[in-house]
């Protein structure tokens, strides 16, 4: 049976920010504080900066990480998400919203200002299915009105691991949408239906 777990989908998202800049002799970086998940293992969500050593462009290299840290002694595992390249300056900012209840998603938001801003959904699967991002900006343009951001939090997900997301009250009568990695076009949440919400470690 599929429970509607309020308090897991309140669960408060790691968020870290930073302008794009290249400091020379190290590396820019900032990461969010580290997320609890199942069996111990925990999360945290890190974007580097630095110039992209071009001698035609002149960008702002950003690489987003996810690592992940098991439960016992040892170095965690680091997961490539994504790179991009663009003026210098914008902001780059980071949400890690949390894992799934059964563990094998871990969900989170980047987000990038500028001239071309981007916001992308990430799902790692730890069950072997890689990486799958979301171009959230893409996918909800003809949904919503240009004011709202799509991008306001992960609540949880379906029973079938799809994601669920919720938007700001202004942006009209559907506040939560389902979004998948398949590139099919959201649709809103049945409001009587039940969410699965994130892992809280600190639930009873």
């Amino acid at each position: 049976m599929v429970l509607v777990l309020l308090a897991a989908s309140l669960l408060p998202a790691r968020q870290a920010s930073m302008a794009c800049v290249d400091t020379g002799a190290t590396t820019a970086t900032t990461q969010t504080q580290a997320f609890p998940g199942p069996a111990g293992v925990s999360a945290v969500l890190r974007v580097s900066s630095a110039d992209d050593h071009s001698a035609n462009s002149h960008l702002c290299n950003a690489d987003y990480q996810l690592l992940l840290r098991p439960a016992a002694a040892g170095e965690p595992k680091v997961i490539d998400l994504i790179s991009s390249a663009a003026e210098y300056g914008r902001r780059l900012t980071l949400r890690l919203n949390g894992f799934s209840q059964d563990g094998k998603q871990v969900l989170g938001i980047l987000s990038e200002g500028g001239q071309t801003p981007s916001t992308l959904l990430f799902d790692y699967n730890q069950g072997g299915g890689g990486v799958e991002l979301i171009d959230v900006r893409k996918q909800f343009a003809h949904l919503l009105p240009a004011r709202c951001s799509a991008a306001s939090g992960v609540i949880g997900t379906t029973a079938s691991g799809a994601i669920v997301l919720e938007v700001n009250s202004h942006c009209g009568p559907n506040r939560r949408w389902v979004v998948d990695s398949g590139g099919s076009r959201p649709w809103p949440f049945p409001p009587n239906a039940a969410v699965l919400g994130l892992y809280n470690g600190n639930a009873p």
